[in-house]
């Protein structure tokens, strides 16, 4: 089992958030099924449970729900969540509507990688992303957090670089820019190379 950092203020906030979410889809639709809606963890939250290394005001997750449920209206409907972090004092939790899965550079096998966090009897199933994954869905920005969380998750031993290199070469082949793409995975290739 991969040791996660679940007990965070940040990481209690984003379960609170999906707890939320449940809670609202469960008082909309009563006749939805345990695993009706799955969600995949994307962005800074991601590296938060993963590293510890960085907070986040939003979280970029992959919703996929049954047929002809609205998701997007109950997502709408949600409160932030409030807590208390260590580094930034208190601070508010949103789920970002608009995160979109089409726009990070994704390998085709991200959610048969993804690590189960909730599931069984629950109407929400919840996954993180796998940390190799999530480094090469920060490729095709590449802005310097992006840099930063490849690099983060690299030094705390989330992946390696040959997983990192294999994963990387997989959504260069799926992405309909491959050379701007390639061109980002060999900065970082080089930069994970120096660490």
């Amino acid at each position: 089992m991969v040791t996660l950092h679940t007990e965070t203020p940040l990481a209690k906030a984003i379960f609170e958030l999906f707890n939320d979410l449940a809670q609202l889809i469960k008082d909309n639709h009563r006749d939805l099924v345990a695993g009706s809606i799955t969600a995949y963890i994307f962005g800074g939250c991601a590296v938060h449970l993963y590293t510890n290394a960085r907070g986040s005001n939003d979280l970029d997750a992959e919703l996929i729900a049954a047929n002809k449920l609205d998701i997007n209206s109950i997502i709408l409907e949600l409160d932030p969540v409030y807590f208390d972090d260590p580094e930034a004092g208190e601070s508010s939790l949103d789920f970002d509507i608009n995160f979109n899965i089409g726009l990070p550079s994704l390998g085709p096998d991200y959610k048969e990688n993804a690590i189960p966090l909730v599931s069984e009897d629950s109407v929400l199933h919840i996954f993180l992303v796998s940390a190799v994954d999530i480094a090469v869905s920060k490729l095709s920005r590449l802005a310097e957090d992006d840099l930063k969380d490849i690099i983060s998750l690299y030094k705390a031993e989330r992946f390696s670089l040959e997983d990192f290199q294999r994963v990387a070469r997989d959504a260069v082949d799926y992405s309909p820019t491959p050379d701007s793409l390639q061109k980002n995975v060999d900065y970082a290739i080089n930069c994970l190379e120096a660490v």
